[in-house]
């Protein structure tokens, strides 16, 4: 035993002067990588201290139950592993308190408070050490550790559930009252954050510097930068992370927490297709939008669910069909009857139609709203013959072989709307058994040729969908981005589209925000000669312009027969060498390790580019990453020298970028370098990181970050 307290006592005394050495210096350590595990270990190890303070309090009351010198030696003990664990828990809070995340006034109280009470456990310790006959000082010091334990672990829980943890207020629990006033994101979208996002994402705990709590914060985004972009759900960082598997670190929500839905991974990308509009009513969505969909089935009794006798799909087959960007569900708990909803246009094939073959004895709801589908593939969606309602709308149809879709005998709702049908083409569907309605707005339809429609098919309800009053102004979905790529070619233009008809997308290529009235008119696909930061609004008379979506494109006319790297990048960012520069393939703000990009740190970016021959080169374009809360800054400057060969370089220009004063969200951005005119061989960029963060930085006097992911000659 005296072996034990004498190593006890050494190790206390060290790692209390540790704690107080890093509580002074806090502000410049640098936790190294290998530490960070251990630092994990806190939420692990905090319940030992607190469960031995208790014994050692209950010892301490009911000490007089107890005869024999041995309880003075159990005391001890109790109390120096009590006081040992307790350090070692507040030295593992302190490494864990540097990863980001948390609430710096919530997380402050709770180190602080875990630290002391670490000092109060080991003052205990020296009490008993020095005469046990100290009782009034001794009650006193363990009563003040009780309270301390008390308010420290408020604060951890406060931090890992949040505020109202412990003591939920009522409005937190009060039931939303949903009405056709009601937003879509409070009826739809948030509570799908709220039960499966909040827990990280809050006023406490904002993991990766997103909270998620508020819409503003939501706007905002994170260290990655905004988490959808509005219109583009492919390229939205929501469901990307979402769609990733669940191994994958980078997985959202977290392995071990509640996960989303497939119906619910469906919602949000329908929403974040449909223009991430955060105060656009339940009122203002067509009556056949998946979005009112999902609504109307949340608030529809189980009694009310069809029951199907068919055999379900197997659930190997179910996990083989899902994917990003289609899914496959139940459409109610232990039903065999399937819905499949498909998302993003620009990753559609039709390939993936056909491979629902599989169940199309199950398969009763099938939506294909904004998918290429053409007049041809209506042949493949007829042989999905238990079809009960069918989502088609702005698909490419005509409508000139709805025909085939005499075998779905059992279709009772079909969705047309923003198509090029005619009445004509509407015929071949009236004799339908089971069809009940169609809907057909912003379709070449006249109002009274749906007059007609509704006389010779008194059945079917012919639906045109939301008209809003003379007085009524709602807000417009941005336009959407049909081309992917932003590297461009001759033939790859930038193309935009908008589902509403009579829709004007107006945009600039200046970096000006696009107006109402004066800026361009897109008429045509547009053509660009290099790098280009794209915006556009859709506007359209009588509702409210959308909100600006901006695009960054590249353009390179000349391609180097050679890339040398004449620095070596970081081992963590290597990318895939020197071709990462040249091989069109553009890294993406939420993603820094992707191996798109080249990331430099110790030593500046630089970089040989050498051409078959000499060639007339007039601007470079350095392509870089900005992520201000991941340390990566634009250079500090950036050198393009030029000349016939290696040994004979010339500076040409020398460039000084704007740095950020404040913190931004992560984006990709530019560097453009105009040439003197001439024919160059070889090409030469040296891009230096800054040496210091500056003050008001959290990294400040560190050095910074300098991300290259291409770089265009034109």
């Amino acid at each position: 035993m005296p072996r034990f307290q004498n190593l006890t006592s050494y190790l206390l005394l060290a790692i209390h002067a540790l704690l107080v050495f890093l509580l002074v210096f806090q502000d410049k350590v640098i936790l190294p990588t290998w530490l960070q595990p251990v630092g994990r270990m806190h939420p692990m190890l905090l319940h030992l201290p607190i469960g031995l303070l208790i014994l050692a309090g209950l010892l301490w009351i009911f000490r007089k139950e107890f005869e024999g010198a041995n309880f003075n030696k159990l005391l001890g003990f109790i109390l120096s592993f009590t006081a040992l664990t307790a350090s070692l828990t507040a030295l593992m809070g302190f490494f864990l308190s540097r990863e980001e995340g948390y609430t710096a006034d919530l997380l402050n109280w709770h180190k602080y408070t875990g630290i002391g009470l670490s000092f109060l456990a080991y003052r205990l310790v020296l009490l008993h050490q020095q005469s046990i006959e100290r009782k009034a000082i001794f009650n006193a010091v363990l009563a003040l550790s009780a309270v301390v334990l008390a308010v420290t672990g408020h604060f951890g829980a406060s931090l890992t559930h949040g505020e109202d943890y412990l003591f939920p207020t009522k409005d937190g629990d009060a039931p939303l009252t949903i009405t056709d006033d009601t937003p879509v994101f409070e009826a739809a979208v948030q509570p799908i954050l709220k039960a499966k996002c909040f827990q990280c994402h809050n006023e406490q705990k904002t993991k990766g510097e997103l909270l998620m709590t508020t819409v503003a914060g939501l706007l905002k985004g994170g260290k990655n930068g905004p988490i959808w972009v509005a219109g583009d759900a492919l390229n939205s960082h929501i469901i990307q992370r979402a769609n990733l598997p669940l191994d994958d670190k980078k997985h959202m929500p977290p392995r071990g927490k509640a996960q989303l839905t497939p119906q619910e991974i469906g919602l949000l990308t329908a929403w974040v297709q449909s223009g991430a509009d955060v105060k656009k009513p339940i009122k203002a969505l067509a009556a056949n939008d998946p979005i009112k969909a999902f609504l109307e089935k949340g608030e529809r009794k189980t009694e009310n669910v069809a029951v199907y006798t068919f055999e379900p799909a197997s659930e190997s087959t179910l996990e083989k069909l899902n994917n990003p960007f289609r899914v496959v569900f139940p459409l109610a708990h232990n039903s065999p009857a399937l819905q499949a909803d498909f998302f993003v246009r620009q990753a559609y094939k039709p390939e993936q139609l056909g491979e629902l073959s599989d169940i199309k004895q199950q398969l009763v709801v099938l939506n294909l709203s904004n998918m290429p589908i053409k007049d041809e593939d209506l042949a493949t969606i007829a042989k999905f013959e238990k079809l009960e309602k069918l989502n088609l709308n702005n698909s490419d149809i005509t409508g000139k072989t709805l025909s085939t879709f005499k075998t779905l005998t059992g279709l009772k709702s079909l969705s047309l709307s923003g198509t090029k049908v005619t009445k004509e083409s509407l015929k071949t569907i009236g004799n339908l058994p089971n069809l009940q309605e169609v809907f057909i707005w912003n379709t070449p339809i006249l109002e009274k040729e749906v007059a007609e429609l509704k006389k010779q098919h008194p059945k079917i309800r012919f639906e045109l969908g939301y008209v809003p009053k003379e007085s009524e102004r709602l807000k417009l979905n941005p336009p959407m981005l049909v081309n992917e790529k932003f590297v461009l070619t001759e033939q790859t233009p930038v193309t935009f589209k908008h589902p509403l008809k009579g829709v004007t997308i107006r945009y600039t290529l200046d970096g000006s925000v696009p107006d109402s009235t004066a800026s361009s008119v897109y008429k045509q696909p547009i053509a660009l000669n290099g790098y280009t930061v794209v915006k556009a609004r859709a506007t359209k008379d009588n509702w409210y312009a959308s909100d600006v979506v901006e695009y960054t494109f590249f353009k390179g006319t000349y391609r180097p027969t050679l890339v040398e790297l004449l620095n070596e990048p970081n081992p963590q960012y290597q990318g895939e060498g020197s071709n990462t520069l040249i091989n069109q393939k553009k890294g993406e703000a939420s993603d820094f390790k992707n191996p798109a990009w080249l990331g430099y740190r110790e030593k500046p970016f630089e970089a040989l580019f050498t051409f078959a021959q000499p060639t007339g080169v007039k601007a470079v374009t350095l392509s870089i990453g900005k992520n201000i809360g991941g340390f990566i800054f634009p250079p500090a400057s950036v050198e393009v020298w030029g000349g016939s060969d290696k040994a004979h370089l010339t500076l040409l220009q020398k460039i000084l970028p704007e740095q950020p004063t404040k913190d931004q969200s992560a984006r990709v951005e530019a560097i453009q370098s105009q040439l003197k005119e001439g024919k160059y061989s070889v090409i030469k960029i040296v891009a230096r990181p800054v040496a210091k963060l500056p003050a008001w930085h959290p990294g400040k006097g560190q050095p910074a970050w300098v991300f290259v992911d291409e770089v265009f000659f034109n």
